[in-house]
């Protein structure tokens, strides 16, 4: 009874502390849910359950723009709720750039966003630009899209008029992502032009900031602007790959500080005074996922304005052109006097003596990034997302990148020259014929699934071909067809090196580009392949597989004089006329001699290799070669 009563006085405590810890531990798990979903939560246009990520890595082509095309076409098939571009890009070609930036924008996927990791130069910003968001990596650097165009012997310097050509479609494409994506459009245009000098400023009431040049300073303060240090630091272009400084290097002005960055800091090292004081940082100031609105208006702006703003008097000359081009209008506040009291300086953009370029820090200061973002966890949790699957370029388009550099190319071209100048020599041998038609092959299809070569090319090289073959088997004597034929082939070739828009306009820069490549590569194939044939001819008694086409030391006749083209060593056929007969004293592979009457003579047969002591009948004969078949009419083996 004793033990009852102990059991029962204690079982109620018991109970009361178990219920305690029960909706205690249920409490925890529900705070600590809630804190899990407080800390994943993402903006809702950002928020998606299957992310693609489309690499594009190393330099900027048709190959790449046609690979970016499919793999944006296999994540709409596959469900992708958004789709990140990988970038890290010296630049490229520009029609390429600007093929993938309307893929980008014609995409029914809208959640498109560009992961700076870690440079996205030239042909990269530009197609940075075109995604709804962008996000980089650190450090990381982003611009520097200044028209150039390369050649063989290096950079070559562009002509103003024809930098200003080579300009517009550039800031037509830029403008319009501004205006969709809600970047400052002065800003943007400053990254593919010379001579865009900015201040960036704010609005002391609402915190907005907005870019301006020298006019509309002026106008709104009624003063010069101060001489300030430029937060972008002028640097010449980069050049196809040219590496940046890195942060925290001696070119680097402003080193690379640890950790995370205020996206809104002031320059530590602008001199000068300003209107009003720098504003300082708080939780309004940090950048957001951008809308595809752009700014708010503010001042006279007309609804329909769809006008091109140029941030500099030397773009003024495009603004027709640029104007022509756009889709929407501008959001951008017309700036007069009367604004003034309602601005105050924020920064010295740039001195405009560069094309701009940002680092990591710059990108979040001028709200083009809203994060950083250095792994794919990172970029999971940055969009909430269940599933992120990485779309790469397949091998196929990594053999037809290699197929179409200019080296390759090149060596192709001295394959395809060789064997085709050793089966035209030795008919019937079969393997220099097939190498030949495989070089062949390997050089024109990449270029036509690209739209670098079209079918006029393909066409003269073909028929080129067709009239190399009749000079030496029908009319031989190196006369017109082969002449033409020759023509054809070096033009043919030529052409497969210009895409269809150098073709279109040979007098571009990317024109003039492509046909002094094609030159210069094709021009240097054909001296190669006459040298490595000269030299093959020289010694080819004494080279593996090429020994077989001449005769052997120890033959039935002296040949030690012979070589790959006795044929064509000019012989007295004053005593040997068509139709002779004689007999082989060498095999004939295909080249050897034989014996008429008295008189030994080069010959070569006129297909396949004829044994020694078989008779021959003589089919053709000229200065320069004699050829003979079987007098029994059989074939040779």
């Amino acid at each position: 009874m004793r033990m009852s009563a102990v059991y029962s006085r204690f079982i109620p405590w018991l109970l009361m502390v178990f219920s305690t810890t029960v909706v205690c531990g249920v409490a925890g798990a529900g705070s600590d849910q809630s804190a899990a979903r407080a800390s994943s939560v993402v903006p809702a246009g950002r928020q998606a359950n299957n992310v693609a990520v489309i690499t594009i890595e190393g330099p900027i082509s048709k190959v790449t723009a046609k690979s970016v095309e499919r793999r944006l076409k296999l994540a709409v098939r596959s469900g992708a709720d958004a789709v990140v571009f990988d970038i890290n890009t010296p630049g490229g070609e520009l029609g390429a750039a600007l093929d993938i930036c309307n893929t980008i924008k014609r995409s029914p996927i809208v959640n498109t966003v560009a992961w700076i990791n870690p440079d996205a130069y030239s042909a990269g910003a530009v197609i940075a630009l075109a995604c709804r968001e962008i996000i980089t990596s650190d450090p990381a650097t982003m611009g520097d899209a200044l028209p150039i165009a390369i050649s063989p012997l290096g950079v070559v310097a562009l002509p103003e008029h024809e930098r200003q050509k080579a300009t517009a479609p550039l800031l037509a494409e830029v403008v319009d992502s501004a205006r969709r994506r809600g970047h400052d459009e002065y800003l943007v245009q400053g990254i593919v032009a010379l001579g865009v000098e900015l201040w960036q400023i704010e609005d002391v009431a609402t915190g907005e900031r907005l870019c301006i040049n020298r006019r509309e300073y002026e106008e709104i303060f009624g003063s010069a602007p101060p001489t300030m240090r430029p937060r972008l630091v002028s640097a010449p272009s980069n050049p196809a790959g040219l590496s940046a400084p890195s942060p925290g290097s001696s070119a680097d002005p402003r080193s690379a500080v640890p950790g995370p960055v205020s996206p809104l800091a002031p320059d530590p090292h602008a001199t000068g005074a300003a209107p009003d004081a720098l504003p300082a940082d708080d939780a309004s100031m940090q950048p957001s996922a951008p809308p595809d609105a752009g700014l708010s208006a503010r001042g006279s702006l007309p609804p329909s304005d769809i006008d091109f703003r140029p941030a500099a008097p030397g773009l003024g000359a495009l603004a027709s052109e640029i104007t022509l081009s756009q889709e929407r209008s501008s959001t951008r506040p017309t700036l007069t006097s009367a604004d003034r009291g309602r601005w105050r300086l924020a920064d010295y953009v740039s001195d405009g003596n560069g094309p701009y370029t940002f680092r990591a820090d710059d990108l979040l200061h001028f709200r083009l990034a809203t994060a950083i973002v250095r792994t794919d966890e990172d970029l999971r949790r940055h969009f909430g997302a269940a599933n992120l699957r990485r779309l790469d370029e397949s091998w196929s388009e990594s053999l037809v990148v290699l197929l179409t550099n200019n080296i390759v190319r090149g060596v192709l071209i001295v394959v395809f020259l060789i064997g085709l100048a050793l089966e035209m020599f030795h008919p019937g041998m079969i393997l220099p014929g097939s190498v030949a038609g495989i070089a062949m092959v390997l050089l024109v299809t990449p270029p036509l699934l690209i739209g670098m070569a079209n079918w006029w090319e393909v066409a003269a090289i073909a028929i080129g071909i067709a009239l190399l073959g009749v000079e030496i088997f029908v009319l031989p004597g190196f006369g017109i067809p082969g002449v033409m034929g020759i023509v054809l082939v070096f033009v043919g070739l030529i052409g497969t090196f210009v895409g269809d828009g150098g073709g279109l306009f040979p007098d571009s820069p990317g024109g003039r580009s492509g046909l002094l490549g094609g030159l210069v590569t094709v021009l240097t194939s054909f001296v190669s392949a006459g040298l490595i044939l000269y030299v093959i001819s020289k010694n080819i008694s004494a080279i593996p597989v090429f020994n077989k086409m001449v005769l052997k030391a120890g033959a039935q006749a002296d040949d030690s004089e012979s070589g790959e083209f006795d044929a064509m060593i000019p012989v007295e056929v004053r005593e040997v006329a068509v139709g002779d007969e004689g007999s082989a004293v060498t095999p004939l592979r295909p080249a050897g001699k034989a014996q008429f009457g008295d008189r030994v003579v080069d010959v070569t047969s006129a297909l396949g290799y004829i044994d020694s002591g078989t008779r021959v009948r003589v089919v053709e004969a000229d200065p320069f070669r004699m050829v003979v078949e079987p007098a029994d009419g059989s074939a040779a083996s």
